[in-house]
């Protein structure tokens, strides 16, 4: 009975030693392997919030990236239209002013409706006279010599315009040969005169138009057109007066009765001018 009782001590004290190495592994490996786990988990995409574990990382997707802006490019800035001759004249910096202290002082419209006869009676001539090819007219032509700069110089600032005796053509003479190219772009874009120029050979800077026969209706219309548009000139140069008086009046600085005056006297101006442009289309429909 000695020797069993020696084998069960050993016995018992080999799964005590037993115990306590797997308790040892438990402590060391099983933490470890619990990370090992935790990454795995965590290099798995997130499927859905049903199927994901309380460890799983977010990720960022390429659609959250941000975009990269692409580089601007250089957007070639277009030359304004050729405007129309028949624009109102600027102000003049010596022009007269509304005056509070003699508000019956009308010179300041009277100015303004002279500068508009001016400037239209002299658009008419140079209409009548050539038309679209006469030198003054072709002269305003907006040119722009430089594609990156939106700034544009009159033809006449450019080259000189020689009408051709016994022909009908024009002779446009360039000064600089680096702006022959735009001038021709800006005669071929110009819907009044719709045409290619034609170079010379034996001198590089020289463009040669050819007068067109312009349309009876056409050219009526453009007389029209300038008439109508000094009739305008005339209604905003009264409409831009009449608003100071009626600030002055709102403001207390006139009475109600010297209102009234003042609207009387400045219809009376326009009446008069509208009468003036009236028989100027008299004449110009009689000659025409």
């Amino acid at each position: 009975m000695r020797p069993l009782g020696h084998a069960g001590a050993l016995l018992r004290g080999t799964k005590v030693l037993s115990r306590a190495v797997s308790s040892v592994e438990e402590a060391t490996v099983a933490p470890f392997c619990q990370r090992i786990g935790a990454c795995r988990q965590a290099s798995r995409p997130c499927i859905s919030a049903r199927h994901s574990s309380p460890t799983c990382v977010a990720r960022r997707q390429f659609s959250q990236s941000p975009v990269v802006a692409k580089k601007k490019q250089h957007q070639e800035v277009k030359p304004p239209k050729n405007s129309s001759n028949n624009t109102a004249p600027s102000a003049s910096s010596d022009a007269p002013k509304p005056n509070l202290a003699d508000p019956f002082d009308l010179a300041d419209l009277e100015h303004a409706f002279a500068k508009g006869t001016e400037h239209y009676l002299n658009e008419l001539t140079k209409a009548r006279s050539g038309g679209r090819f006469n030198p003054d007219v072709l002269g305003q032509l907006r040119v722009r010599p430089d594609k990156k700069s939106p700034e544009t110089f009159p033809l006449h600032e450019l080259a000189a315009i020689v009408p051709k005796r016994g022909s009908r053509k024009v002779s446009v003479l360039v000064h600089e040969l680096a702006n022959v190219k735009p001038v021709m772009t800006a005669i071929q874009a110009s819907p009044d005169l719709n045409q290619q120029p034609q170079r010379v050979e034996d001198n590089e800077q020289e463009l040669v138009l050819t007068v067109q026969a312009e349309d009876p209706a056409e050219a009526a219309k453009r007389l029209k057109d300038i008439l109508n548009a000094w009739r305008q000139q005339v209604r905003d140069a009264k409409h831009k007066r009449e608003q100071v008086v009626k600030k002055w009046w709102r403001d207390g600085n006139i009475v109600d009765d010297d209102f009234k005056r003042l609207e009387k006297e400045m219809q009376k101006l326009q009446d008069k001018k509208m009468a003036e442009i009236k028989a100027k289309e008299k004449e110009v429909e009689g000659r025409s």
